[in-house]
Parts: structure tokens; C-alpha cells; sequence
């Protein structure tokens, strides 16, 4: 017993010090992350498009041979990365065939300076996805800056799209600044991120419900924040300066979910109403108590509300 109890003290030692290293942190998000898209049933795969490899997670159908399953293409925001999309698509019905990709610029699809990360170009890349895996028509889901470019693929590729999904998403001007877009407004980013403190700030603007995640691993998701502030810099020139919706949101033709958190403090939930009025096909979730990423705040909540949407209108 004498010589265990020193032990111990050193393996908690050592465990303490090994958390408190941002790799480690890191290390953990991505192993968990792996882990959770093997429990859901999905795989990793790369697609080659024109100009970059696209790496995605994909789940196929359970459906009865020779049916048509559809495909559901979830597509996340700016910063962010396919991850975050796991917990909703495993609430899913396995009838659905589903693509999480990893945008141009985010995640494992990598960045490049010479690419465009315009919302158009975003779309256009999505389009050629679909296209390499011979899918004829999908629904296509987007939150955020994800919501954006999945509205312009509605308004680029109307004859692909069987419906469309966007989780307060970007690309209107809103009758009332969020907290955030009052930052940008004054030439401030809080997604640019220099130093752990700010990451922990912007970590709290992005929800009101966040999920459990140990301040270790956050240190480290912090960690990639920084090494990529640069690249982040870029792509929000590209898409937040372009491709505005203001004026083309009637031009949507297909049946559209908008789903908002109250409580959004990244995008105000004051653009809500416009969206609805703007999309003659549409229907309007306003979540109490949830902030900008309801589909990670409440994952089986709002999976609940996209499939009742689409029993309705497909």
C-alpha cells in the first residue's frame, strides 16, 4: 500500500499536467469526434472536385432494395466544421442517406489562399459533390455562414434541390444587430481569435444550451482557433462581403425550414421574420432558450422538427 499510494499521486500528477496541454486537449476532441462518427454509423471519405479534395462524413440508407433513399447534405458554419452535425444526423431515421463535408477552408478539407470561399463558390462545390456520387437531387441543410451558402445552391441549382433547411443562418441585413454583428460593425471580429481568454468569450457567444466539453479540450479547440486566424480572416472577406440575399430570397423556389434560436447572439433573430416573408415556401421555428447552433444545443429537438417538416412538405 505504501508504494501504490505514491504511485497513484505521480499517474495524477502526470494526468493533470498532460491536461494541461493544449495538443492534448485537441487530441481528445478529434478522437471523440471519431469515435462518435463510427457509433452513428458514418465513414470518412475524400471526394476530388476540380481545384481540393473534400473530405465528409457519410451515412448510407437503411432503405428496402431498389427504393430511393433521400440524401440530406448538412452543411456548417464559418469556423466551424463537420463535427458539429453528428449528434443531430444520428436523431436522423435511417432512411435518410447523409453528407457532412468539410467546407473549403474548415476542418480537414484544408485551406489554400488562392481558393474562394465565397458563398456562390461554396455552392458550386457542393453541386460538383453531388454530382461526383451521381446524387440527382438532395435536401440541403446549413447553419450559419453553412445557411447561406445552402440558400444559394437552392437559388444556383433549383432542380437539385428537394428542400431546403437553414438554422439562423447568415447572408441578410437584420433589422436589429446581435451582439456580434454590432463587433463587426465596428471593425472587430470575435472569431478572429488571438489568445485562449477570447476563444472562451467567443465559445460563450455561440450558444446559450452548450453541450458539456472539459475546459482542456476547449483550451485546445482554442489552440486551432489560432493557427488558423489567419486563413479565418480571409474567408470572412470573402463571404460576408459578397452575395448578400437581401434582395434574391424570393427567388427561392423550394419548400424552406427556417429554424432560429432566440437567443442568437452571433446572428439576430430580428432577420427571422424577413427570411419567412421573403420565401413564399416557407415555414418559420423560432427555438426560446437556444442560441445560434440549435442543432447542437438540442440535437434531438431540432432533428425532430427538419424530419416532421419534411413529412409535410416532401
Amino acid at each position: 500500500m505504501k508504494k501504490i499510494i505514491p504511485a497513484l499521486i505521480l499517474l495524477l500528477g502526470v494526468t493533470w499536467l498532460a491536461t494541461q496541454s493544449p495538443s492534448v486537449g485537441l487530441w481528445v476532441y478529434d478522437q471523440t469526434a471519431k469515435l462518435e462518427a463510427q457509433w452513428y454509423g458514418f465513414s470518412k471519405r475524400t471526394v476530388k472536385l476540380d481545384e481540393l479534395e473534400l473530405v465528409l462524413y457519410e451515412r448510407q440508407a437503411e432503405v428496402a432494395a431498389g427504393e430511393q433513399a433521400p440524401t440530406l447534405v448538412l452543411l456548417h458554419g464559418y469556423t466551424a466544421s463537420k463535427e458539429l452535425w453528428l449528434r443531430f444526423a444520428n436523431h436522423l431515421d435511417a432512411g435518410y442517406r447523409v453528407l457532412i463535408p468539410d467546407l473549403a477552408g474548415h476542418g480537414e478539407t484544408g485551406y489554400q489562399p488562392e481558393w474562394s470561399y465565397r458563398a456562390t463558390a461554396q455552392a458550386d462545390r457542393i453541386a460538383a459533390l453531388l454530382q461526383a456520387l451521381q446524387i440527382d437531387q438532395a435536401i440541403v441543410a446549413g447553419n450559419s455562414m453553412g445557411g447561406m451558402i445552402a440558400a444559394h445552391f437552392a437559388l444556383q441549382y433549383p432542380a437539385q434541390t428537394q428542400a431546403l433547411i437553414v438554422l439562423d443562418p447568415a447572408g441578410i441585413t437584420p433589422p436589429q444587430l446581435s451582439e456580434t454583428e454590432a463587433l463587426f460593425a465596428a471593425g472587430q471580429s470575435p472569431f478572429e481569435i488571438a489568445n485562449i481568454d477570447q476563444f472562451m468569450r467567443f465559445y460563450h457567444l455561440t450558444m446559450a444550451q452548450p453541450p458539456f466539453a472539459p475546459e482542456f479540450v476547449l483550451r485546445g479547440v482554442a489552440e486551432r482557433y489560432i493557427e488558423r486566424r489567419g486563413a479565418y480572416a480571409h474567408i470572412a472577406q470573402d463571404f460576408r462581403l459578397h452575395d448578400s440575399l437581401d434582395e434574391r430570397l424570393p427567388q427561392i423556389s423550394a419548400p424552406t425550414l427556417i429554424i432560429w434560436g432566440e437567443r442568437d447572439r452571433i446572428l439576430s433573430a430580428s432577420a427571422a421574420p424577413l427570411w419567412q416573408q421573403g420565401i413564399a415556401a416557407s415555414e418559420l421555428l423560432l427555438l426560446p432558450e437556444i442560441g445560434h447552433m440549435p442543432m447542437v444545443e438540442q440535437p434531438a429537438i431540432t432533428a425532430a422538427q427538419v424530419e416532421a417538416f419534411l413529412a409535410r412538405r416532401l
